[in-house]
């Protein structure tokens, strides 16, 4: 389970802050994370990956503190809405890098083994040794993806994961969200998303944002008792 108890953030030179009392997200599960532009889920988001550190209140993954625990030391991967793919490298070599950020200097027995698991089980067979500019959109949102479970993580983070995607990589994205959740090899999942279609899609639990605030926390079911769900 993540925990996040008592948070609280304020940028500088702002007026925004966040503040997050008590929010868990559940194993197993997909958790959406809605609300308008600016609402903070970002900064939320940000938080919890480590890109952001609190002041006030933890973040807690499976009973460990991780509050003042920096990005690259956290069992959290993310995928931003830019994807973040090196250019100048092929997919394999991206995932490598991923699985042993210090290979450029020195590289384990294991990595080359590990990279073919994670480029099998994505079926990037055909792809990898292609640059990520040569790509479709559908195809580089999934060697992020991957690149992302090379980690090995506990909480995996996607940023809009649809914003640059036709109807039918959406389709193909949900099919691989749902296969991961039910592998159960990410035990956490969360996705901020304003593809209304696309949440309810995957979504198993909702959490609302409105003005830094959490408004709205529970099952999908749930939500869409709400009025929130009819602003849609």
């Amino acid at each position: 389970m993540l925990h996040i108890n008592n948070i609280s953030y304020t940028y500088n030179n702002s007026d925004f802050s966040l503040e997050i009392d008590n929010t868990e997200f559940q194993p197993n599960k997909i958790t959406c994370v809605l609300g308008e532009n600016g609402s903070g889920k970002t900064t939320l988001l940000n938080i919890i990956g480590g890109h952001l550190l609190i002041k006030e209140g933890s973040v807690i993954v499976f009973e460990n503190d991780i509050s003042n625990v920096i990005a690259t030391g956290r069992p959290v991967a993310t995928v931003f809405q830019n994807l973040g793919l090196f250019p100048h490298l092929s997919v394999r070599k991206n995932i490598a890098l991923a699985i042993e950020p210090n290979r450029l200097i020195g590289k384990s027995e294991n990595v080359d083994l590990d990279t073919n698991t994670i480029i099998t089980k994505f079926q990037l067979e055909d792809l990898q040794h292609k640059k990520p500019t040569s790509l479709s959109g559908g195809q580089q949102q999934r060697v992020a993806i991957a690149r992302a479970i090379a980690t090995s993580p506990k909480v995996l983070i996607l940023d809009e994961p649809t914003s640059a995607l036709d109807y039918q990589n959406i389709a193909k994205l949900t099919v691989l969200l749902k296969e991961l959740k039910n592998s159960q090899q990410v035990p956490i999942m969360i996705v901020v998303s304003h593809d209304w279609h696309f949440v309810m899609d995957i979504a198993d639990d909702i959490i609302y944002i409105e003005n830094g605030k959490q408004i709205f926390q529970g099952s999908k079911d749930k939500f869409k008792t709400t009025s929130l769900y009819n602003i849609k």
